[in-house]
């Protein structure tokens, strides 16, 4: 049994790849009919036109509803298979293309694919025919030409016979939910750059294992959208685990207390005054929760003198005597005059510079969750500053410029009024805890 395609375009002549390599053999060896339409042929109106303008105004034309319905009809009325054709619209509103519609897609015996162009189709084209909408991406193409070639490469391919190794299909990226492990070939060596060693043994255990750790680690890496719902064995989560103990090495996080510029309970942008607890308080736990170094960054040239007492009488004085654990965390403790000064110290003694992290009580719509930035340090590594505020917040314009901004802390309630302290406890246990 063949799977039948038709395509229904404006723009026939963009179908020339389909005529080549895989596609083409498949279409010789009867496992594909692939047919190309011009939308045209149907527009049987007296100027042919195909397309008209915006209902409710608007800019560009939509492609009218007569020719593609006559065409589809056309088609149905000649096609011999007994199932009714499942009919495509490719669209940037449709449901996002994926190596499971893929499958799903080549289990039909006729596919129709209706390719939209200017500023789309007659919304009545779906409707009439319960078409489905299917898009390639987050983003905008000339015209559904393009990605009805990328639906149609994908689904042929799968199709019995096609590839001529069944394996082949089922160990590509995707098919188990993960990206594919890398290939290598003939020479073992080039441009100084060997192939790995494990796949040269002949061990095939330890070339599965290799194989399957690299396919955890890319997709981990690469996109943590697949790797949310990537359906992990045992020996995947142990794999993993084995990774990961490694992972924390390749990024560094640093906490900063902002005295200067943060709000008044007016909304007015204060100089807040230091506070023993907050020193002791997130030095301790930035200790826990292996943070870099933790800044204090206050402007006010009076307070320095009490901060610096303080740290020495734990670091070098009685108190690191009495309690060596508070001089382990308060040891940490660092001074600076301004967010900027703290990023050029990271900056000049880790070599790059961080990341900055903001946190409020607000939430904004370019929040980022935990597990999401804990996934993107870990994947990505570098230096990462999170900023604490202290009054009623930090300023406007130091959250706008950061590089990522926290979801507020939540209970089950609405009610989220934290002390700093608690509120960084809780940042640094949801980013760093086990």
């Amino acid at each position: 049994m063949s799977l039948r395609i038709d395509i229904l375009t404006l723009f026939p002549g963009m179908f020339a790849p389909l005529k080549e390599s895989i596609i083409k053999r498949a279409g010789e060896k009867g496992i594909v009919d692939i047919n190309v339409i011009n939308i045209r042929d149907f527009a049987f109106n007296k100027h042919r036109m195909v397309d008209d303008l915006v209902y409710g105004g608007g800019a560009g034309m939509v492609m009218k509803p007569e020719p593609i319905y006559e065409a589809v009809q056309h088609i149905k009325s000649s096609a011999a298979k007994a199932m009714p054709p499942r009919i495509i619209i490719t669209s940037p509103q449709g449901e996002i293309f994926s190596q499971k519609k893929a499958w799903e897609l080549s289990k039909e015996e006729h596919l129709i694919f209706i390719c939209g162009h200017y500023e789309g189709i007659d919304d009545r084209v779906r409707v009439l025919f319960q078409g489905e909408e299917l898009s390639i991406g987050d983003f905008v193409l000339t015209g559904g030409e393009l990605p009805s070639m990328v639906i149609v490469d994908a689904v042929v391919r799968l199709l019995p016979g096609v590839l001529g190794d069944e394996v082949s299909a089922e160990e590509e990226s995707f098919s188990d939910g993960l990206l594919e492990y890398p290939h290598y070939t003939r020479p073992a060596e080039f441009q100084g750059l060997k192939v790995p060693d494990v796949l040269l043994s002949g061990n095939h255990e330890e070339i599965r294992i290799w194989r399957r750790k690299q396919s955890l680690l890319k997709t981990w890496k690469n996109r943590p959208d697949l790797w949310k719902n990537a359906p992990l064995s045992q020996e995947d989560i142990k794999l993993m685990a084995e990774h990961k103990k490694t992972v924390r090495e390749n990024y560094r996080l640093f906490t900063a207390l902002v005295h200067y510029p943060v709000y008044n309970k007016k909304r007015e942008v204060i100089n807040t005054s230091f506070t023993n607890l907050d020193l002791h308080d997130i030095a301790r736990a930035s200790t826990t929760y292996g943070v870099e170094k933790y800044f204090l960054v206050q402007p006010i040239k009076a307070q320095h003198e009490l901060i610096h007492t303080l740290i020495n009488h734990w670091v070098k004085g009685y108190g690191a005597r009495y309690n060596p654990d508070r001089k382990h965390a308060l040891t940490k403790s660092a001074l600076a005059d301004s967010v900027e000064e703290v990023k050029a110290k990271i900056s000049e003694e880790y070599g790059a510079a961080p990341k900055v992290i903001s946190t409020a009580a607000k939430a904004y719509p370019q929040g980022v969750g935990y597990g999401e930035l804990r996934d993107i340090m870990e994947r990505k590594g570098g230096n990462y500053l999170l900023l604490f505020g202290t009054g009623w917040g930090l300023e406007q314009s130091l959250i706008e410029n950061s590089d990522f901004i926290l979801k507020p802390v939540y209970g089950p309630g609405e009610y989220n009024h934290l002390s700093v302290r608690s509120a960084a406890s809780i940042i640094l246990d949801r980013l760093q805890g086990e």
